[in-house]
């Protein structure tokens, strides 16, 4: 009897033990978890620590640095990947093993649970067995109570490939998605540059009418001075007033363009829409240092473009399903063990057993449901393959046009640069010619306008330029 009760502790302890093991092991678990999920919150939500000084310097490295820090969108797409990064977390612990613990109280006079209570408690004796096996007992067994501790454990053999290919799927979707972080990245960087450069060409714009106002206001004083000493008529003052008053409103409008060019900038950026910047930039072009040639822009898209190395794996990811499809047709096999104690009582003399099961299951008709899902499966992997053809094909005509762009951008660019100088020196002509009275205002007039255009023809051409340079970047992944 002793050493029945000996054993009995001595179950009762491991039992303990494990438990313990067990908790100790979740709160761990959550705890790490926990810590990991604040560390991500933390990282993610620095955007309210944004702080600046007013009147920042701001070069386009500093513009990108900061797109990549405070941007929505790319925000966004961090959030998406760290979501898929707890998929495969989760698509990992169908390898590990499930351990459950239940605690079941049953009161009853249902004969079968009733019978099979005084079973699994083993009280039955050779001087109670009569009575437990009487027909008045079965028929009747009254209030009959049972505590049950049960622990379990189940661990999968193999299920067809499905858990090993649902792990290597969801390792591809976190790569897919690594991928288009680093594509949404690019698009928000070429957007930055686009938003950098046009309030550059909106603040040269600026520049350029406070030049032309002062331009006009000293065309007006020197028409003034001719009318007074009778070289010029009336309406020529009254056309050079009119001049200078349309110059002051052209140079109120083009400040306005620029502070909303600054609005979308800081936008774009993701920053406070009124943090002020100053932009240091001199809006010079400086081409591509190495020659280059569509065929080599082409096999750098190839290598680099993060949208296209995503495609790859998408299509990786959908061959492994229809693998995962092909393997519902295969038998499953799994393990279970349970360990059971009960008693009539709250576990002071407890009667202990156990079970060990492996299962085979074989699918052997399921309606045409796994037959049918290969078929899809196979033709979502044809339609994937199709796609990134056709992608590819994209890719290579968006690199041929970036290229040819950037190739006739130059040569307008160098075209606008002579005509800019042309008219620089035209207007000077005209100019001495007007103050010498040799020519009228409304000649000086039109070849200041001449000048302007010229001038912004150009100024345009050196922002289409450097954009071209940031879309051909974009276009190869490179940016």
């Amino acid at each position: 009897m002793k050493i029945k009760n000996i054993k009995k502790i001595f179950v009762i302890k491991n039992n303990l033990i494990l438990f313990l093991i067990i908790i100790l092991s979740t709160f761990s678990i959550t705890l790490f978890n926990f810590i990991n999920n604040s560390h991500a919150s933390t990282k993610l939500k620095t955007v309210k620590l944004f702080n600046f000084s007013s009147k920042n310097s701001l070069s386009i490295k500093k513009a990108f640095f900061y797109a990549l820090k405070y941007n929505k969108l790319i925000k966004i797409a961090k959030y998406k990947l760290q979501d898929s990064k707890y998929d495969e977390n989760e698509a990992f612990s169908g390898f590990l093993p499930k351990i459950n613990f239940n605690e079941i109280y049953m009161n009853t006079n249902n004969p079968l649970y009733a019978f099979g209570n005084i079973l699994n408690q083993r009280v039955l004796t050779n001087q109670n067995a009569q009575y437990y096996f009487s027909p008045s007992f079965l028929d009747s067994p009254g209030m009959i109570q049972n505590y049950e501790s049960n622990f379990q454990i189940e661990e999968p053999i193999f299920m067809g490939g499905k858990i090993y290919l649902g792990y290597q799927r969801a390792v591809l979707h976190k790569d897919a998605l690594k991928k288009n972080l680093s594509e949404s990245q690019q698009k928000v960087l070429y957007d930055v540059a686009k938003a950098y450069y046009s309030a550059d060409l909106a603040l040269r714009y600026v520049n350029l009418m406070k030049n032309l106002v002062k331009t006009m206001r000293v065309y007006k004083n020197l028409t003034d001075n001719l009318y007074k000493e009778g070289q010029v008529v009336s309406s020529d003052v009254l056309r050079a007033k009119v001049a200078l008053a349309s110059m002051k409103e052209k140079f109120a409008s083009a400040k306005k363009n620029y502070k909303i060019a600054l609005y979308y900038l800081n936008i774009t950026m993701g920053v406070p829409i009124d943090t002020e910047f100053n932009l240091s930039t001199n809006f010079k072009f400086k081409p591509f240092v190495n020659p280059i040639s569509i065929k080599t822009l082409q096999n750098e898209a190839m290598r680099y473009r993060p949208d296209y190395k995503a495609m790859v794996l998408n299509k990786k990811n959908v061959a492994l399903g229809v693998t995962e499809a092909e393997g519902k047709f295969l038998p499953k096999i799994s393990a279970a063990y349970n360990y059971y104690s009960n008693a009539p009582t709250f576990h002071p003399g407890d009667s202990y057993s156990y079970s060990f099961m492996i299962m085979l299951h074989f699918n052997i008709f399921s309606g045409l449901y796994d037959y049918n899902n290969l078929e899809k499966s196979r033709t979502a992997l044809n339609t994937i393959a199709a796609y990134k053809d056709l992608f590819k094909n994209k890719i290579e005509m968006q690199v041929r046009n970036a290229y040819l762009k950037y190739k006739t951008d130059i040569i307008n660019t160098k075209v606008a640069k002579l005509a800019s100088l042309n008219a620089k020196k035209t207007l000077k002509i005209t100019r001495n010619r007007y103050k010498a009275g040799i020519t009228t205002l409304i000649n000086l007039d039109r070849t200041l306008d001449d000048y302007k255009k010229a001038k912004l023809n150009y100024i345009n051409s050196l922002y289409k330029l450097n954009l071209d340079k940031y879309y051909i970047k974009l276009v190869t992944g490179t940016i």
